[in-house]
């Protein structure tokens, strides 16, 4: 894998206004949290290979914006940004498929404090332990998505590294004898980071498809909380939704 980092010149696209356009995409799909610090910017101009002037206008125009507090010595804080509206669907089917040209890198597995917005998404407490799981799934060798899965401890002591190499974690679930009633998913649209870009083999500042999914167990608890970022070029998504009057739509 040969990451594509840093920003290149693009006509029309100032490298300031990339940069801009980047973190300004990570605020609002809520990859940068209310809150939570931005990276640093000599950290961002090493990252993104530009100078920190070019850095510093991009800070700038989201100051401008407000939605991050910039203080000397403490660093620059999230303010966040508007919600988009949201229009969520029970989706059928929680299981795709796997051909034999599928394959799966697991990048990380580990226990770690849920965060306010998994905590949130997962309905537990905050801080608590949750299983993140980081894979990158390709077909044919190209990476077709990148996707951090968290499940709750009680759920996530039962997954080994060996389970996690040929199967979707929906399918594991119902292996561990758990069953799945409905999915609940939230699609948006991120910028790719250079973290992202490099595992994805995308550019940098490519449009991503953003999908955060809710599994649900028949007893209703959230027992899997998914995010995924895939390149739209290389997947599309199916959803079979129900409206009011209980016609498929």
């Amino acid at each position: 894998m040969s990451p594509l980092v840093g920003l290149t010149r693009k006509a029309g696209a100032s490298l300031h206004h990339q940069l801009f356009s980047i973190l300004h995409s990570g605020i609002a799909s809520g990859r940068y949290g209310a809150g939570s610090l931005l990276p640093s910017e000599d950290v961002l101009a090493e990252t993104y290979n530009v100078s920190r002037a070019t850095v510093r206008r991009a800070m700038q125009t989201l100051e401008a914006k407000g939605m991050i507090d910039r203080r000397p010595g403490i660093g620059t804080r999230v303010f966040g940004s508007t919600d988009a509206p949201e229009i969520q669907a029970t989706v059928v089917g929680l299981i795709g498929t796997i051909s034999n040209a599928d394959d799966f890198i697991l990048l990380s597995k580990e226990f770690v404090a849920a965060s306010p917005l998994v905590a949130s998404q997962l309905e537990v407490q905050e801080g608590a332990l949750v299983l993140q799981i980081q894979r990158i799934r390709r077909v044919n060798g190209v990476p077709i998505r990148l996707t951090h899965h968290y499940l709750p401890e009680h759920i996530g002591r039962q997954i080994t590294p060996a389970m996690l190499e040929r199967k979707l974690l929906a399918e594991l679930l119902r292996e561990l004898g758990i069953a799945l009633q409905l999915s609940e998913n939230v699609i948006g649209a991120i910028l790719a980071d250079a973290h992202d870009a490099g595992l994805l083999e995308v550019e940098v500042g490519s449009p991503l498809l953003d999908l955060t999914r809710i599994v649900r167990s028949q007893s209703g608890e959230a027992v899997l909380l998914q995010h995924t970022i895939t390149p739209p070029s290389r997947e599309k998504l199916r959803i079979v939704a129900e409206d009011e009057t209980g016609v498929m739509t």
